[in-house]
């Protein structure tokens, strides 16, 4: 076996050997734990391609719903395929530094009471340089998130196996310190959910949660997000009824078409744009119907 892969594995393996011990401790100690969302809160949540798949899979919210239906909680997903802390995928056309100052104008679109910020996962495989750059960005995220008054609460990212990069394991422990030290500094929570994919729970090509997966997730987040007890399982009648609220609002803050309402081609169909805010109360009836079918579970 090759020493590269033997410390790969070990890796995993030890990981593996931590998650284990977190969820054989007494449910007591678990339960204790105060959640760190409230009733009414709106959420959130920030990051690149992990988040952005969350979407369509629904599982993560309907586990969080399920626990607690009377919370009326409204989640935003704001994850954006390939982006980083400093919202480069979000540039579009532009200059990186438009990237993050359309990151900020996407989370004032949310007017979230919570940013769940789940950054790190695409530095850490990216490399060293990358990483480095990390600590930088991170914290001048959560500048301007202290500025508008918002709870924060981060996300510290986890490992995928398919990821093959140099020095990944690596590159994830240095994300993963980095995250936990701005928690620590900043007095922010830090979620650390010790999640370790099995094969069966992961994409073909093993760089991201499938269906099965996004499953497996939602149950350590949802325990330290509201507590309460897992379900059994989830409707994929509530599942679908997430999709399509996220779908709603994906066309809300994120146009298909927004190089001509709101870009350089404005001037073609730039009169449109003023229809965007015709899907707040579609999405708000969206969330309506996902609290009462989250009661009925």
């Amino acid at each position: 076996m090759h020493l590269v892969s033997f410390l790969r594995r070990s890796s995993h393996f030890c990981a593996w050997i931590i998650a284990l011990a977190i969820y054989t401790q007494p449910a007591n100690k678990i339960s204790a734990q105060e959640p760190l969302l409230r009733p009414n809160d709106r959420i959130a949540i920030l990051g690149g391609t992990l988040v952005e798949r969350m979407q369509s899979s629904g599982a993560i919210e309907a586990e969080i719903q399920s626990r607690r239906p009377d919370w009326k909680l409204t989640f935003r997903n704001l994850g954006w395929s390939g982006d980083d802390v400093h919202g480069l995928a979000r540039k579009v056309f532009d200059n990186p530094e438009a990237g993050f100052a359309r990151m900020l104008r996407d989370i004032e679109t949310a007017n979230p009471t919570v940013v769940l910020v789940a950054y790190g996962f695409a530095e850490a495989s990216d490399g060293p340089v990358a990483v480095d750059r990390f600590e930088t960005g991170l914290n001048r995220l959560l500048d301007e998130l202290a500025k508008q008054q918002r709870r924060v609460i981060l996300l510290s990212p986890f490992a995928m196996p398919g990821i093959l990069s140099p020095g990944y394991d690596q590159s994830m422990s240095r994300c993963q310190q980095i995250v936990a030290s701005a928690g620590k500094s900043r007095k922010i929570p830090v979620i650390i959910t010790n999640w370790v994919p099995q094969a069966d729970e992961l994409t073909e090509d093993q760089l991201h949660p499938n269906t099965q997966g996004f499953a497996s997730l939602a149950k350590p987040l949802a325990d330290q997000l509201v507590g309460g007890k897992s379900v059994s399982s989830t409707s994929e009648s509530l599942r679908d009824r997430i999709a399509s609220k996220n779908q709603l609002f994906f066309h809300r803050y994120r146009p298909q078409n927004e190089t001509y309402l709101f870009l350089f081609r404005k001037h073609e169909q730039g009169n449109n744009a003023s229809e965007i805010p015709e899907f707040d109360p579609l999405i708000t009836a969206a969330d309506q119907q996902i609290w009462a079918a989250a009661a009925g579970q």
